[in-house]
């Protein structure tokens, strides 16, 4: 997979505290420390979609036999799902 150089300003108290959270988190360098920002802000943001679509989608199962939608039923159907196994999800849910 290709990378891509990207150049991000940033206020300097933003820096410095993610420079400390380098060296006081086990990351091996700054660069390190963004990229796994930005994977935990993308999964968060896919995962907020996912729990958005499914309230307003319950609707579609109406007619099925279902378990109470929990958040706890919602957050495990977020955290699994992804575009290829969304069906298969559903069904192991019984939604």
């Amino acid at each position: 997979m290709a990378n891509k150089l990207v150049n991000v300003r940033i206020p300097e108290n933003l820096y410095n505290e993610s420079r400390e959270l380098v060296e006081n988190s086990g990351y091996s360098n700054l660069q390190e420390f963004i990229k796994d920002a930005i994977r935990n802000k993308v999964n968060q943001v896919k995962k907020d979609q996912v729990l958005i679509n499914l309230e307003k989608n319950f609707g579609i199962t109406k007619n099925k036999t279902k378990k109470p939608f929990t958040k706890e039923i919602k957050e495990k159907i977020a955290l699994n799902h992804n575009a290829n196994r969304a069906n298969e999800v559903m069904k192991m849910f019984n939604l």
